[in-house]
């Protein structure tokens, strides 16, 4: 190939990209709009009525994010059964995208760090959907967030923590913190466990780069970097059985032990899930 054919090859290929993130942008922003204030409304006629809106908010949850799956080529690979409510549910935490394997296959609500109410849209949503926020940076806020964890555990809805406190880049899961285990500890509550995974086709574009979201770079750099990958390749993997402890230090401990023996290391593995 000379220097021009490599020049118009180069363009073409970046002019698809950009087609590709504009297109899955408006996609995105369009589906999540939509159903989001699809969701408000059903969400007040409910109230108004004096019904519960659980029930709605799972299904109007679960939609947006098949939606979305679905716009960002999301294909989703499913080891395992997920756990029925009430349950209390950890796994690693490589990306962002990690919430929407989880919202289409269980009823759930997601501890999430605290930066994520500034989000652009998303926050919003998320805070309305009943997201418990914890700040990280303070430890007298994590008596707070296990109240609500205990509020919210029901017949129609379980809780899934992310306890490693950070997203990752996949090259083996980082050590448990204990803190938000103190509900299961307390009360002997078996808990449920889960690893993620992700893989890009080809090797240009490594999933540990462009999907996993680690380092400084900020959510819509990222975001927008992600969205020009032609398909991404998520592997959720269900532990077959529950952890129980009394003591939340031995309960983290044996949950991580657990979740990194069936976890696939995303810089080791890409390739290997698509085999």
């Amino acid at each position: 190939m000379n220097e021009r054919e490599r020049f118009f090859s180069s363009s073409k290929k970046y002019q698809m990209a950009y087609l590709r993130v504009l297109a899955r942008s408006v996609g995105f922003f369009t589906v999540t709009v939509g159903l989001y204030l699809g969701y408000l409304a059903g969400r007040g006629f409910l109230l108004l009525a004096g019904r519960d809106s659980i029930t709605w908010r799972n299904a109007m949850v679960r939609r947006w994010a098949k939606s979305a799956a679905a716009i960002i080529r999301l294909d989703i690979e499913v080891e395992g059964m997920p756990p029925e409510p009430p349950f209390f549910m950890v796994c690693n935490h490589l990306s962002y995208l990690d919430v929407l394997p989880f919202f289409i296959t269980t009823d759930c609500v997601f501890v999430a760090k605290s930066e994520v109410r500034s989000w652009p849209l998303l926050g919003r949503m998320a805070q309305d959907i009943n997201v418990i926020f914890i700040n990280r940076t303070l430890k007298r806020d994590i008596p707070r967030v296990n109240r609500l964890i205990e509020e919210n555990i029901s017949s129609r809805q379980g809780i899934i923590i992310f306890p490693e406190g950070t997203t990752t880049k996949g090259e083996k899961v980082k050590r448990f913190k204990s803190s938000l285990l103190q509900y299961a500890a307390s009360r002997n509550f078996p808990v449920s466990y889960a690893s993620i995974t992700y893989a890009t086709p080809g090797s240009e574009k490594s999933a540990e780069e462009w999907v996993c979201w680690w380092g400084d770079m900020t959510f819509l750099d990222h975001f927008f970097k992600m969205l020009t990958l032609p398909s991404i390749r998520a592997v959720v993997k269900f532990g077959s059985k529950k952890v129980s402890d009394n003591d939340r230090k031995v309960l983290a401990r044996r949950l991580h032990r657990r979740v990194s023996d069936q976890f696939r290391p995303v810089v080791k593995g890409r390739q290997k899930i698509y085999e």
